[in-house]
């Protein structure tokens, strides 16, 4: 009997249709998709048309330039230009740029110039998605390239945002519906999009200086936001125009001073309409006078998250929450042994009534000294054993 031979496994690879070969080399940075044009002939093409780049500085990292900065970025362009300008007249899914703009560029807008020019390069091939990564210096992302009827997603980290930015994206990006930044200086007094249905501001993301403004956040169709602020080094945004929210995770961190009773009240009643909160307090110590109401009612709020801040203090701020969410219908509380951050004060009534909670899940290690004290919190309140539930974590 004669046995079938086995296929090794390129020839198994070799043998998928070229459709699926592009989606499988998507998957790959763009030097290493166009690497493959070495397997066969067949491959010789293929990355032409592949529907994602990922074009990523790292892959230049063990070059012959690699401790030569300036020459590396020099290869990295010169690949990147050349890639766009040999790939086929096809759509694009997604455009992905890793850059690293050398330390020491005087000029960031001529140093950025050829990001501009790739980025404004994919959206002309219908890019639905763009991710813009920048290790160093942080690029000046010029408002004219994002001019797309099709872009849905835009992820930025690490860029100046210039003088229009925003106004453009609302004119040129209709179909935005999910914005990212990190690390981003924020030069208009406004961060605004009234397609954004999901919008993180994730670390550093600051506004201007040059603004007496403290910068504000307007988008009336986002239904999900998360915020990072870091009052150290950033002014806390006003929240306006956010009806459509319905989730919202919020840290706020750093020097509270910058952070006063009517500031938390301001920020947190631009949020009050949520179904979903998740507010972390960190890196700061704040009293609040006595009685003083600096949380809103959380009409609508179903599930309601808080970490270790909120149990210092006899509870005090845990028991403002609860007093405020008379929907409430689980309650998560992550506790962990970080160093004390606190919101204290004062209460003359600490009762509250939460007639729908239904469960309380509490997060953390099996040694948290803190968990004990919890509990009896909680039963004391009139909130039984069987409605609590203990995920331990490492």
């Amino acid at each position: 009997m004669v046995r079938a031979r086995v296929p090794r496994a390129p020839e198994r690879i070799g043998a998928l249709p070229d459709d699926v070969l592009r989606r499988i080399m998507s998957q790959l940075s763009s030097r290493e998709a166009v690497h493959t044009c070495l397997l066969a002939r067949r491959w010789r093409d293929l990355w032409r048309s592949v529907p994602i780049i990922n074009a990523t500085f790292e892959d230049f990292e063990d070059s012959a330039a690699a401790n030569d900065t300036f020459e590396r970025e020099a290869m990295f362009k010169k690949f990147v230009t050349r890639f766009l300008l040999l790939r086929n007249r096809v759509g694009l899914d997604e455009f992905r740029l890793d850059y690293s703009l050398a330390c020491g560029t005087e000029d960031l807008n001529a140093g950025s110039a050829d990001a501009n020019l790739w980025i404004s390069h994919a959206l002309r091939w219908n890019a639905r998605a763009v991710k813009v990564v920048n290790r160093e210096n942080r690029l000046e992302l010029d408002p004219a390239v994002f001019t797309s009827s099709f872009l849905r997603r835009l992820h930025i980290s690490s860029a100046r945002l210039v003088p229009g930015f925003f106004d453009q994206l609302q004119t040129g990006c209709p179909a935005l519906e999910y914005l990212f930044l990190s690390d981003c200086l924020v030069m208009d007094l406004e961060i605004r999009s009234n397609t954004v249905k999901v919008l993180i501001l994730a670390e550093e993301v600051e506004f201007s200086c040059d603004h007496d403004d403290p910068g504000s956040i307007s988008a009336p169709s986002a239904i999900s936001v998360s915020i990072e602020c870091d009052l150290s080094v950033a002014r806390r945004p006003t929240l306006k125009n956010m009806s459509s929210l319905e989730a919202a995770s919020v840290l706020l961190s750093g020097h509270v001073t910058a952070c006063d009773a009517d500031g938390i009240m301001q920020f947190l009643g631009g949020l009050s309409h949520v179904t979903s909160l998740d507010f972390r307090y960190k890196d700061g110590k704040l009293t609040m006078e006595k009685n003083i109401r600096w949380c809103p009612t959380f009409s609508n709020l179903i599930n309601l998250t808080l970490n270790t801040w909120c149990v210092h203090a006899n509870f005090y701020a845990l028991v403002v929450f609860l007093q405020n969410s008379p929907s409430l219908k689980k309650l998560t509380l992550k506790l962990d042994q970080a160093r004390v951050s606190v919101i204290s004060g004062e209460l003359e009534d600490r009762s509250f009534t939460c007639e729908q909670l239904e469960i309380v899940e509490i997060i953390c290690s099996e040694t948290n000294e803190l968990l004990p004290r919890v509990t009896q919190f909680l039963r004391d309140s009139g909130i039984g054993t069987d409605q609590m539930r203990i995920t331990h974590k490492n």
